[in-house]
C-alpha cells in the first residue's frame, strides 16, 4: 500500500471515530461503516489521480 493511502486511512478512521466516540452506534456498524467509506475514497482518490495524470 502506498505511504499515501495510509496516511489517508489513518486521517479518515480518526475522522469517523471522533464521532463515533459521543454516539451511542455500535462498533461493528462503525467498522463496516468505515471499511466501505474507505473504499469508496480511495477508489475515487485513484480514479482522480489517474485522470490529472492523463492530462
Amino acid at each position: 500500500m502506498l505511504k499515501r493511502y495510509q496516511k489517508v486511512l489513518l486521517l479518515y478512521v480518526f475522522s469517523t471515530l471522533v464521532p463515533q466516540l459521543f454516539s451511542r452506534n455500535s462498533y461493528k456498524t462503525w467498522g463496516a461503516s468505515t471499511a466501505v467509506g474507505y473504499g469508496i475514497f480511495a477508489t475515487g482518490l485513484k480514479l482522480m489521480t489517474r485522470a490529472k495524470n492523463r492530462k
